[in-house]
């Protein structure tokens, strides 16, 4: 017998109970460029939440203001959030995070706050059952 058969049974037998490669509704790819009062973003997040299906991975904004992500074809409320890195503080690892940054300034998100939540941000896309949809964001 070989000794490796169990470890094979073992791994389709998984894939039989938790399921193997993309399963889930279909999605098509999205890219676009996020923009604020006409400048594109120069880093952030974005977010599609589907009316009916599952919501999007995170696509990450790039400094030229562009993203990517996956999503279901239909109506989508989108979340936008853009905060800059905090920098400036001292080592200590007693604080949360590792860092102390007493005497530093908060860092302000690029956007307002209302952009950060689907429920609030005003967005809404549609994403089309295409190969891929090129959908810019433009906030005020």
């Amino acid at each position: 017998m070989n000794p490796t058969r169990p470890y094979w049974l073992f791994l389709v037998a998984l894939c039989g109970i938790f399921g193997c490669g993309q399963s889930g509704p279909k999605t098509y790819p999205v890219t676009g460029i996020v923009r604020y009062q006409g400048k594109p973003l120069p880093l952030g997040i974005v977010m599609f939440v589907a009316d009916n299906g599952p919501s999007s991975q995170p696509g990450v904004i790039d400094p030229q203001g562009r993203y990517r992500l996956d999503a279901v074809a239909g109506s989508h409320r989108v979340a936008i959030v853009a905060i800059p890195p905090r920098t400036g503080g001292r080592p200590d690892p007693t604080k949360e995070g590792g860092f102390d940054y007493t005497g530093v300034p908060d860092v302000k998100p690029l956007v307002p706050p209302k952009y950060s939540r689907h429920t609030t941000s005003g967005v809404t896309v549609t994403v089309e059952p295409i190969g891929e949809n090129e959908i810019d964001i433009d906030l005020q």
